[in-house]
């Protein structure tokens, strides 16, 4: 099974571990006869550029590596991976891939569509207007224009997709963008899982910046989209960052967070449980990860 994603391009993603968690479930995979069915897995991983067009360029050598594969998580390269995987007849399993791709026979979504789910919950408050916010780099601009794509397939206007980069001045812009557009008085979904250092800075800058314009007041309502995708701890879990920020801790009021409910153990119990199994290594902390 070749594992597509990222990992040489994005410092955040890179710190996944997706080679520990490849050998970590195709190790569980291989203990249990009900699942491998007399079958030896074996997991490969895979750098995916992060440029759409050098990424799509790369699935062609991927054919020679795996049997299956696992991704891409660059929602605009979906269309060419499922045509090769179908032209293949290999199983390409990606939960990135945003809307419904025809022909595409060997495309599998392992979990709710994350674009699904959202409009789920803006139907359900009865939100109508959204504007797109995602980080610079290209993969994000690419989750955010194909997010955007889907929800007015929906029947949703999405008046405003903009990126927002790590300086004050780019925060406000993209908000004076919003405020200025028609109809956008309910829902802000912005998406920030990119860079390591662009989460740090541009995530509170933009809601520092929003505290500021008055827009943290329920006017607005600022959902991250990347949380859809993996089961974000939220029992009993500290925000340092929130703690030492009094302008932050107001702003993030207005942060609305739909994510993917683990009601047994939390990411970090499980890390920490195959750790104490000596499934992964001893030096990993789950906290970092």
């Amino acid at each position: 099974v070749g594992v597509m994603g990222p990992w040489t391009c994005d410092p955040l993603l890179a710190r996944a571990l997706p080679e520990v968690a490849s050998r970590l479930a195709v190790t569980r995979l291989n203990r249990d006869p009900t699942l491998n069915e007399g079958y030896w897995w074996d997991a490969v991983v895979l750098a995916e550029a992060c440029r759409t067009p050098q990424a799509v360029t790369g699935l062609l050598n991927a054919e020679r590596y795996a049997t299956g594969l696992v991704g891409p998580l660059n929602p605009a390269t979906c269309g060419a991976a499922g045509l090769l995987a179908a032209a293949w007849n290999k199983p390409l399993v990606s939960w990135a891939c945003l809307g419904d791709v025809e022909g595409l026979e060997t495309l599998v979504t392992p979990m709710p569509e994350p674009a699904g789910v959202l409009h789920s919950v803006l139907r359900f408050f009865r939100w109508a207007h959204v504007a797109v916010l995602s980080a610079p780099q290209d993969l994000w601009r690419e989750v955010g224009q194909g997010l955007a794509q889907d929800l007015r397939a929906r029947g949703l206007p999405v008046t405003v997709v903009t990126t927002v980069g790590m300086e004050e001045e780019e925060a406000r812009e993209a908000l004076r963008r919003v405020q200025k557009a028609d109809g956008v008085r309910e829902k802000i979904i912005g998406f920030w899982a990119s860079k390591g250092k662009c989460v740090k800075q541009s995530l509170p800058r933009l809601l520092e910046k929003a505290e500021d314009m008055g827009m943290t007041d329920g006017t607005y309502v600022f959902i991250p989209y990347d949380a859809l995708t993996f089961p974000l701890p939220y029992h009993r879990v500290p925000y340092p960052v929130l703690a030492n920020n009094t302008k932050l801790r107001l702003a993030y009021d207005a942060v609305l967070t739909v994510t993917i409910d683990s009601p047994d153990v939390t990411f970090q119990e499980a890390l920490q449980q195959a750790k104490e199994a000596y499934e992964i290594p001893a030096y990993i902390d789950p906290t970092q990860v």
